[in-house]
């Protein structure tokens, strides 16, 4: 029998046997799962590694924030925007508050006085900017304030036609208007094309006794009459009208939309 020395001996050159035996089995796995191991160790450079983003990194990278600056100039371009926006719409607005003030206004009509020109509630507008320089033609159409005026007790504005303007004489008679330009010139026939065909104008009792059916005008003084001579209150009975209360010269009619158009 062997000795407790001898088995343990043993015992270890077995050991050793299968130590090494695990050792050469490693070595021959690397080597078929590298095989391109000895190239590379021969090789003094090694291949280039390109690394490809993993999807949860490149959702990662989109949600990032932007740095805190780019997102102050962001907002700051938003409150600048907005107040360029206000301010068109405000300079618009001004705009259109002035063009009302001091341009156009505009005018309903109300009753016949104007027929067959204009119609009872038509829409329409008048510039204002011969009233600033007294630039009134023969035939305007303008709107007139005859506030204070005897014989008128109305706060709306009357609209009328001017046929005779400042410095000539007016005369009516035979139920035609004539007009004198000069002292030392005739008078003649007004041609009134706008009027219904056999119109005739006429002064009431009141107007003549005021002289209104011949008169000349001041330096600032307009005869206005209305188209429908029958039933309209003008000059023949209010007087002339100076310049100050001429309010506007109708030049277009917006509404009704099947009548929109030049007045005239």
């Amino acid at each position: 029998m062997k000795s407790a020395e001898e088995r343990l001996k043993a015992l270890a050159e077995e050991r050793d046997k299968l130590n090494e035996m695990k050792g050469n089995a490693t070595g021959a796995q690397s080597q078929a799962s590298d095989p391109d191991m000895s190239e590379e160790e021969g090789s003094s450079t090694r291949r280039p590694t390109v690394f490809m983003d993993e999807p949860e990194q490149q959702a990662q990278t989109n949600k990032e924030e932007l740095p805190e600056w780019e997102t102050k100039i962001d907002k700051e371009k938003v409150v600048f925007n907005g107040l360029g926006w206000l301010k068109s719409v405000a300079i618009g607005v001004l705009i259109g508050v002035l063009l009302v003030v001091f341009v156009i206004q505009r005018n309903n009509v109300y009753g016949s006085s104007m027929e067959p020109t204009l119609y009872e509630k038509d829409i329409i507008f008048t510039l204002k900017l011969d009233t600033y320089f007294d630039t009134f033609d023969r035939g305007d159409i303008v709107t007139l304030d005859g506030e204070d005026m005897e014989g008128y007790d109305n706060e709306e504005y009357l609209i009328k036609r001017i046929v005779g303007l400042p410095g000539e004489t007016v005369k009516i008679e035979n139920g035609k208007v004539f007009i004198k330009h000069d002292p030392a010139g005739d008078f003649v026939e007004l041609n009134e094309p706008y009027l219904v065909p056999g119109t005739l104008t006429t002064v009431s009792g009141e107007g003549l006794a005021k002289g209104y059916d011949e008169i000349t005008l001041g330096s600032d003084e307009y005869y206005c009459l209305g188209d429908n001579r029958f039933v309209s209150k003008d000059s023949r009975s209010l007087g002339p009208f100076e310049a100050d209360r001429l309010k506007g010269v109708a030049f277009i009619r917006v509404y009704p939309f099947d009548s929109i158009g030049r007045v005239k």
